[in-house]
């Protein structure tokens, strides 16, 4: 059975909803491949609202790697919560260059990141307890993924649909790719706006920020 409407929540339902579409002969294995594909594209273009998540992490002394959630993909805000002091990032050559030289000591007050292991600097020597606001790597889906296993709102969903729909038409060399892929960019959009407007009590502001120690106001 197919949910009619902006809801399509389970992987067998994007399944039958390619179907529709004349893919009866992809088996489920190569619509899956494709519905991946099109999730990734979507999930990775954007620091999105949907995939933002919060953990506590009490630091092990003497460990200059942060210990970061297995699913953890960027930084939006790394605090030490026992010492109240908000860690901004740098470059891992400036930190090299600038700063490793001087054998600064004391709570860390700069993360950077040598691949895509988190560095603190300084180390920190004593274990402190830190706030990690994060953004969240999306994970393979199968078959069996459920609903809140897709960080896409389940309002959203059809957005899978059409990118594989795309991807599809393209395995088989159909002009009518091209038509799916504007619908794939207007259904983008919609979600854009519909995702990044939560609030229409005020208009958004912009907060100026930046390094005290180069710049006085």
């Amino acid at each position: 059975m197919i949910r009619r409407g902006w809801l399509r929540v389970t992987i067998d339902e994007m399944f039958a909803e390619m179907d529709l579409y004349g893919f009866e002969d992809f088996d489920d294995d190569a619509k899956l491949i494709l519905i991946n594909e099109a999730y990734f594209d979507i999930a990775t273009r954007e620091a999105w609202p949907f995939m933002e998540d919060l953990i506590i992490i009490t630091q092990t002394p003497g460990d200059d790697t942060l210990n970061v959630p297995t699913n953890f993909q960027a930084v939006l805000s790394l605090t030490d919560t026992a010492n109240n002091i908000v860690l901004v990032p740098e470059r891992n050559d400036v930190i090299e260059k600038n700063f490793r030289l001087g054998l600064d000591s004391g709570n860390p007050t700069k993360y950077y990141f040598i691949g895509d292991t988190v560095y603190l600097y300084p180390p920190d020597s004593t274990g402190s307890v830190y706030r990690l606001y994060y953004v969240k790597a999306p994970a393979a889906l199968n078959a069996a993924s459920l609903p809140t296993d897709i960080l896409i709102p389940a309002r959203h969903h059809s957005i899978i649909v059409y990118g594989a729909l795309v991807k599809a038409f393209l395995v088989n060399d159909d002009p009518q790719a091209a038509v799916f892929q504007n619908m794939f960019e207007s259904r983008y959009q919609q979600m854009r706006a519909d995702v990044w407007m939560r609030q229409y009590d005020r208009t958004e502001r912009v907060h100026v920020i930046t390094d005290s120690d180069n710049y006085a106001y």
